[in-house]
């Protein structure tokens, strides 16, 4: 098993009450699957992922990788954990301005043990053309194609996807989606996914659904659909 959550527990004393973000959370994925995590807003989506990804310290659980814990890790070793094992997509693209598209992915090849080639990865998120050109320069998709190659240049094992399409509009999403699922297949690597959209499912190996912390669903999706015939 690539991932093990167990009974995984965040909380914050809010003063004699705590309150759970995420609440007795329990999952599992295996290598190479992409998984998507459905819910609300306030839902505990973003400090589930931000947990699995060494981010925030857990309360209480269990998160193994390859059967390693990390939640007894020190901050140094989770920082050597996000360097080796993850790659990081957010919301909102989080590029450095005044580097280039090429340069914004090259910094982040430095961390990585094993990265992959840049001048390939640029030509598989199809920015062949503007890996010269700055953050402003390009439109929205663009960026968060950069966004992309950039967590995966360093050859991270887990992706971790936080509201990839959030800021996108319906043709751009649906090409981001394609791309991550060409990723995928071409790298095998495990994806984890939160979002509002329900369609984005459809794409996925494996759905969980998460309410007020708790996983309320986990289930294969045994109707999976390639991310060019998601209609939403």
């Amino acid at each position: 098993m690539f991932l093990e959550v167990q009974d995984l527990v965040k909380s914050y004393q809010t003063g004699e009450n705590a309150f759970f973000a995420v609440n007795q959370a329990t999952l599992k994925m295996e290598a190479g699957e992409i998984v998507v995590i459905l819910g609300p807003s306030g839902s505990g989506k973003s400090t589930l992922l931000n947990l699995i990804g060494g981010l925030e310290k857990a309360t209480s659980g269990s998160i193994k990788i390859e059967g390693n814990e990390i939640c007894n890790l020190s901050s140094k070793q989770l920082g050597i954990y996000r360097r080796n094992f993850v790659g990081f997509v957010f919301q909102f693209y989080n590029l450095i301005p005044n580097l280039t598209v090429r340069e914004n992915i090259e910094i982040c090849a430095h961390l990585g043990k094993n990265p992959l080639a840049i001048d390939t990865l640029i030509d598989k998120v199809g920015l062949h053309a503007e890996s010269h050109k700055f953050p402003s320069q390009l439109s929205g998709g663009q960026q968060q194609r950069v966004a992309v190659a950039r967590a995966l240049v360093k050859n991270p094992k887990l992706l971790l996807c936080d509201e990839p399409t959030g800021a996108l509009d319906y043709k751009t999403s649906k090409e981001v989606l394609e791309l991550f699922e060409e990723i995928n297949k071409t790298y095998n690597t495990t994806m984890l996914m939160i979002t509002h959209n329900d369609a984005i499912k459809d794409m996925s190996h494996r759905i969980i659904r998460i309410k007020d912390g708790r996983i309320t669903h986990n289930t294969l999706n045994t109707h999976r659909k390639h991310a060019k015939d998601i209609d939403w």
